[in-house]
């Protein structure tokens, strides 16, 4: 039978090879294409989003008390651009934001700000990438994206935030693009491109291989949808003559002799082999989920190891060794022959690109070879173990509840494109791949046993892309002529303004005397009113210019005012709320008494000989972020202990100040009065109320939509943040300073 088709490109695949000049080559002609092609507004569009979405995201970036996770990253890169070197460790992911946070250290000093000036750069390359994917979203559709990703809370917060979840949106999008561009063109650079894009991705963070399986399962249902004629007339199938067990099988051998057809192939088919090709060894650990399953708990192998110890989890151990370096070996080989088979160049080429970037990464630049290994197995088997630790302990529905806290414009933008395509039955290929990228990826890190608010990044990014493209098409598709002429100007200007009036007095209709408003007879009659004339403006318009161009029309204000609520969303949680837990985005963050203290310490200057002595009690994780702040030895000298009652018993520590935990703190209280000046509170870590959103029932749910005091609550947290600041809990240290210290802490208020 013919093989499974390569249908999709537009183009045939006249470049496949070349070498890395050639490859250079071709990156150049590429770009000068996408300048060509773009017009002089675009570009002003564009630079003007670039200039004010990198502004937000780096401006005043060092400011914001240093999260516990950014200063793990923050560290160990300092360390290695001192000299220490890096091992990686599947407990902080890949070691690629490390490395590049390392590079940045040495060409511009370490300090807060530059530790986080990885990520805010990433953001910004982010806002340009729609340019990129011009062909498929239409020029207003990738304008409406960029737009969009400059502004998303979660985008902008995460872009100033030291942790790799923005690295990954580029790589994604980045993939992505390449796909349906390698689609449309067929040319081989975009093949070569998307294995140093997935290389990047792995050596980032384990959520590749998500995205790696998303990305192919699209590509094999698109496949079997585009070839499933040809399957069964290749199966000789007939309808009503061959019997059920009959057909099966043939359809079975039919298939299997298609898919196993490797040479030539181009298209979706392609793109398929070099995801499968170039990471099935990466996936090698994946048989440890079976571990405890009747297929291999027989054997009494451990493949993946659950014991918490530096090295030790994740990693096979015993008899599993050997039986894991073997099939790491038997996938490797595998992969490469399916790959010389397809297309020896093509594959060669992307294959060393893949390697290269992957061993370099893994590696440490050839300093740490044992990476190798720990990349190609821990990475993955450190992560199966993980899901049964479930951390963030967070209910199921947690990001039906965070999305549309941030992200609520591309979210109700996506819904909307969903049902409009179906109606309008306008979606090709590429509109339904948006649809399941969008959808795929909120049912997956649903599912994910780990949910944390950072990964609303990975959900945000393709509902993002959707919703620009249904916005482009729907800008495009206007009368806009229509819209402005003489005669219709005054009534459009009604309705457009009129919208948003509308939606105002139906939210204050929905709420009113919920605020214990003594007199909501008068204002609501008044509400009513200007409701009911405003809806019957739109239906006197809709009968002249027909439903669809009126609620087009009446859509635009509504975006917009959604569109100005998203950058107020994002600026308050980025800035005035950064570090203060009253968003969920925030989740558990370091406090400010943190940077409060900071300061006083740095005043003094560190005048002691040998550096500020300090002592930090390092219980519950204390020693983090402060080994990230008083990372400087010639500035201070800093111990981390974990203190109890009797640290201090026998004899008072000689040093200029002492942080103690909270639950240690009666223990050496007495031990401290007389020699340190009296402890004042420092509040060391703290988080987010999250019983407000916990314990939520289908039923309660149901019953708190017919609730208005509910909706009250709702509403007045969703638009200013209300109801929760004073519930916010936190774990507490106290800080001595020795009496000749020269201090005036004060801690902030809650």
């Amino acid at each position: 039978m013919a093989a499974i088709d390569n249908a999709g490109g537009r183009a045939a695949d006249t470049d496949i090879g070349g070498g890395g000049s050639d490859l250079a080559r071709r990156l150049i002609a590429a770009l000068a294409a996408v300048r060509a092609k773009a017009t002089p507004w675009e570009w002003a569009t564009y630079g003007a989003l670039l200039v004010v979405g990198g502004a937000m995201r780096l401006w005043d970036l060092g400011s914001r008390a240093v999260h516990h996770d950014e200063s793990l990253h923050a560290y160990y890169a300092w360390k290695l651009a001192s000299g220490d070197g890096f091992a990686h460790d599947p407990l902080m992911h890949g070691p690629l934001q490390f490395e590049l946070n390392a590079a940045i250290f040495l060409l511009f000093g370490d300090s807060d700000y530059t530790s986080r000036l990885l990520y805010a750069i990433a953001g910004s390359a982010l806002i340009l990438m729609p340019l990129l994917f011009r062909r498929r979203l239409g020029t207003l559709g990738a304008i409406f994206t960029a737009a969009m990703l400059a502004f998303s809370p979660a985008m902008l917060y995460f872009s100033r935030f030291a942790r790799n979840d923005i690295l990954m949106a580029v790589w994604v999008l980045g993939l992505v693009i390449c796909l349906w561009r390698y689609i449309d063109e067929g040319k081989a650079r975009y093949l070569h491109i998307s294995a140093g894009l997935l290389a990047l991705a792995f050596a980032t963070k384990e959520s590749a291989y998500l995205i790696t399986g998303l990305l192919g399962l699209y590509l094999i249902c698109l496949l079997l949808a585009r070839n499933a004629g040809a399957i069964t007339a290749s199966a000789g199938v007939r309808v009503g003559e061959t019997r059920t067990a009959a057909a099966i099988g043939q359809l079975a051998g039919a298939f299997w002799r298609g898919a196993t057809d490797f040479k030539g192939k181009r298209g979706p088919a392609a793109f398929l082999l070099l995801l499968i090709t170039l990471t099935l060894p990466l996936w090698s650990a994946g048989i440890g989920m079976f571990q405890d399953t009747p297929l291999l708990s027989w054997s009494n192998l451990t493949f993946v190891n659950d014991e918490y110890g530096e090295g030790a989890t994740g990693s096979p151990s015993g008899g599993a060794v050997l039986i894991a370096y073997l099939f790491v070996l038997m996938l490797l080989a595998g992969a490469a022959a399916i790959g010389l088979m397809w297309d020896s160049d093509s594959w060669m080429f992307s294959a060393v690109i893949f390697l290269i970037v992957l061993v370099l990464a893994y590696t440490t630049l050839l300093t740490n070879i044992p990476g190798i290994g720990s990349g190609m197995w821990r990475s993955l088997g450190y992560w199966i173990v993980q899901q049964d630790v479930a951390r963030g302990n967070q209910p199921w529905y947690y990001y039906l509840a965070l999305t549309p806290i941030y992200e609520f414009l591309p979210l109700l933008l996506s819904i909307a494109a969903a049902i409009y395509y179906r109606v309008k039955r306008q979606g090709d290929a590429f509109t339904l791949f948006l649809l399941y990228w969008a959808g795929m990826t909120l049912l997956l890190f649903t599912i994910a046993s780990e949910k944390m608010p950072w990964l609303l990044v990975n959900i945000a990014l393709p509902l993002i892309v959707l919703a620009g493209k249904f916005l482009g098409d729907v800008a495009s598709g206007m009368d806009w002529r229509g819209v402005a002429s003489r005669d219709n100007i005054a009534q459009n200007a009604a309705i457009f303004l009129g919208a948003p009036i509308l939606l105002f007095a139906l939210y204050r209709l929905a709420l009113l005397g919920t605020g214990g408003e003594a007199a909501a007879l008068l204002p609501g009659a008044l509400y009513g009113l200007a409701a009911v004339a405003l809806l019957a403006l739109g239906v006197l318009a809709a009968r002249r210019y027909g439903v669809a161009q009126v609620a087009k029309f009446a859509a635009l204000p509504a975006v917009l005012l959604l569109f100005a609520l998203t950058i107020r969303a994002g600026a308050t949680a980025a800035y005035r709320n950064g570090d203060v837990p009253v968003e969920m985005l925030v989740y558990t963050q370091t406090s400010p008494d943190i940077t409060l203290l900071m300061r006083e310490f740095e005043r003094s200057g560190g005048a002691d000989e040998g550096g500020l002595p300090l002592g930090i009690d390092s219980t519950s994780g204390f020693t983090w972020p402060w080994a990230w702040y008083l990372r400087h030895s010639d500035s201070y000298s800093a111990s981390f202990v974990a203190y109890n009652e009797d640290s201090f018993s026998d004899k008072p520590p000689d040093q200029a100040a002492v942080l103690v935990h909270s639950s240690n703190h009666p223990g050496v209280d007495e031990s401290l009065q007389g020699v340190y000046t009296p402890a004042e509170r420092v509040r060391h870590r703290w988080w987010f109320p999250e019983h407000k959103y916990r314990g939520i029932t289908p039923l309660g749910f149901a019953q708190g939509l017919f609730d208005r005091e509910a909706w009250r609550g709702v509403m007045d947290y969703w638009l200013y943040r209300e109801g929760v600041r004073g519930d916010i809990g936190s774990e507490d240290a106290y800080v001595y300073f020795a009496p000749d210290f020269p201090q005036n802490y004060q801690p902030t208020p809650r």
